[in-house]
């Protein structure tokens, strides 16, 4: 009879450790228990605040991201050659560069930079006209994500400006002028009141 109680007693004492093991809800708290959300902090992987702006950057008209207000977080570019300039703003270049890798939708890219000009330090990387990845941007439905070296991601809001703006650089349409940005220009004298 014993022989026939010990293995019942070992299972009941199994299931005793097993259900205090599976117990992950904190002691009662008057009266109730609450559950505890466990996650990793994800506060990196947050989008950028800001919207994306036309402005003039070195007399040439250029896309830029960032809070309304505040210096750009990150900037598109035209080069001479009609290639696409990608520019982190804010991040001092020093000693070896590191590369900046660019998410758009399912293509990450690594990509050299070199060191901005200018007071404000930056870390810019270059696309030639024909590369598929400025053409991506153009045509990117999610975040555009943009890492360089150790630190947190910058997560970029897709925006049809980004297409409109890469479609003038490789058409060679974006000219340097001193005219203020498209963004900015007041609306035709016979636009005001059109509903009167």
């Amino acid at each position: 009879m014993t022989r026939a109680a010990l293995p019942f007693a070992f299972l009941a004492l199994a299931g005793c450790a097993r259900s205090e093991d599976a117990n992950l809800l904190p002691a009662d708290v008057n009266g109730s228990r609450i559950a505890e959300q466990v996650r990793p902090d994800r506060s990196d992987e947050e989008p950028a605040l800001g919207a994306w702006r036309d402005t003039i950057q070195d007399t040439q008209r250029a896309l830029e991201f960032g809070p309304q207000g505040a210096p750009p977080l990150f900037s598109f570019a035209c080069d001479e050659r009609r290639g696409l300039i990608l520019q982190r703003h804010g991040l001092q270049p020093t000693g070896d560069l590191p590369v900046m890798m660019v998410s758009v939708g399912s293509e990450t890219r690594r990509l050299a930079v070199t060191g901005g000009d200018g007071p404000e330090p930056m870390l810019r990387a270059a696309l030639s006209p024909s590369d598929q990845l400025a053409d991506n941007f153009s045509r990117a439905a999610g975040p555009i994500v943009i890492r360089i070296g150790e630190s947190p991601p910058l997560i970029l809001p897709p925006s049809p400006m980004i297409g409109t703006y890469v479609g003038q650089c490789a058409h060679g349409d974006v000219a340097v002028s001193g005219a203020a940005p498209t963004s900015n220009a007041a609306a035709p004298a016979n636009m005001v009141g059109a509903g009167d």
